[in-house]
């Protein structure tokens, strides 16, 4: 596991603040976000990623390269990383949870994505060429038609959908309500990291008061299900503070799936991000940290969800 200390920008609304991102990756851009909006981001993998099903996937692949699935729905770029979607004809239809989860689309495959929704994945559940089902999206793959240009049955409304092996099933659950016929891949699973893998002083950070010179945090990002797990079983919940001993650290989540696991295991949260974009997750922060230094509130904040078209 590789973690990322990124100095506080000079100023913007989140100035002197230091948040802890619950992963590390290369030109991720919800912490730039938070940079340049003038935090202090550490930014640290609390999970790891571990391959999925490779014979499932190896047919999947197949099938995808046969034209028998009128969409692929993706939900997230570790999906992409997992499962090479290459082979999809041009008949077939692609959806990406998230701007940036369709820019890793289009960079791994050179193919834009037909529907881009924010909002999490239940977003998709609410774009009428998914919501209305296969006969509201003319839905007929490429290989759902004899050589002679004849439609066969077997494969209309199919659609392929890889992901981890531990998401949430409302949103496969959803696509089948809506009448199509649902082709769940674990493509890869995700796991707490080692609790010595962790960046020296990041439990002491930890269990710090937030604050300027007090050296904990004031807030934590919470990304995933999986990141709320690995946050509770490596750090524990964010200690609680008696009067005049500094601030608590605030708990944000990114989207409703990520707020219940975190509200399950005891981490509230203060806020929840309901749009997966740098100024959604930006916007909960802000929201979270202006309110650190009262009670946990017995309902989350819901941040607004900006406009982002990039």
């Amino acid at each position: 596991m590789r973690h990322d200390l990124r100095p506080a920008g000079a100023a913007g609304p989140l100035a002197g603040a230091r948040v802890l991102l619950t992963r590390r990756a290369a030109g991720d851009r919800i912490a730039a976000a938070l940079e340049e909006a003038g935090a202090e981001v550490v930014a640290v993998a609390l999970t790891e990623t571990v391959p999925g099903d490779f014979e499932a996937m190896a047919r999947a692949q197949e099938r995808l390269a046969s034209g028998a699935y009128a969409w692929v729905v993706v939900t997230s770029a570790r999906a992409l990383a997992a499962m090479s979607l290459a082979g999809a004809p041009a008949s077939t239809r692609f959806a990406a949870v998230g701007p940036g989860t369709a820019r890793a689309l289009e960079e791994a495959i050179g193919r834009r994505a037909d529907v881009v929704a924010d909002g999490g994945a239940a977003g998709l559940l609410r774009e009428p060429l998914l919501a209305g089902g296969p006969q509201g999206s003319g839905a007929l793959g490429e290989g759902a038609r004899d050589a002679g240009g004849a439609a066969r049955p077997e494969g209309r409304g199919r659609l392929l959908l890889p992901a981890s092996a531990i998401a949430d099933p409302a949103l496969a659950d959803g696509l089948r309500k809506a009448g199509w016929l649902v082709e769940a891949v674990p493509a890869y699973s995700t796991r707490t990291a080692p609790a010595d893998s962790l960046p020296p002083g990041l439990a002491r950070a930890w269990g710090s008061p937030a604050g300027p010179a007090r050296g904990g945090f004031d807030a934590v990002v919470l990304l995933a299900g999986s990141g709320a797990r690995a946050l509770h079983e490596l750090l524990g919940p964010p200690p609680a503070r008696p009067a005049g001993v500094g601030r608590r650290t605030a708990v944000v989540a990114l989207g409703p799936s990520t707020a219940a696991e975190a509200s399950r295991l005891g981490l509230g949260p203060d806020a929840v991000a309901d749009s997966p974009t740098p100024r959604g997750v930006l916007s909960a922060v802000s929201a979270a940290i202006s309110i650190i230094t009262g009670p946990r509130p017995t309902r989350p904040h819901h941040a607004p969800t900006p406009e982002e078209t990039s």
